[in-house]
């Protein structure tokens, strides 16, 4: 082989590498923590995830990386709706408005303690 073609056949591998290595890095680069095989949904950084139940026909459940409240939030996640920054999550047994800009949360068991805005779009998830 000519020294041009090594000289082409190196620069096509070069610049193929490069491609694929910035296709492969350009979507974790915000995630603080990533998303596993179990993940349904995970907001902002993946500080909060929804995880699949744990067996086979089991709700999904809320989950928290944060140091100060690990591990899970809430069990039996019956449905969620995402508007911007906001999450709605309702549960088996609580309401939860989750910021997944601020990573915080506010976890209540009686919807009348959200507002109204709150309380409609949560009537609107308990209704699916």
């Amino acid at each position: 082989m000519k020294r041009s073609h090594i000289y082409i056949l190196i620069s096509l591998l070069v610049i193929t590498t490069t491609i694929i290595f910035l296709a492969n890095s350009g979507d974790d680069t915000m995630r603080k923590y990533p998303y596993g095989k179990d993940t349904l949904e995970f907001f902002g950084d993946g500080t909060f995830q929804i995880y699949r139940g744990e067996g086979a026909g089991e709700p999904p459940i809320l989950y928290t990386h944060q140091i100060e409240a690990p591990n899970t939030v809430i069990d039996n996640v019956l449905s969620y709706k995402i508007e911007e920054n906001i999450v709605y999550v309702v549960g088996e047994n609580s309401f939860i408005k989750l910021d997944s800009s601020t990573n915080t949360y506010v976890k209540k068991k009686r919807i009348s303690d959200f507002t109204p805005k709150d309380r409609e779009i949560f009537n609107e998830l308990m209704e699916k």
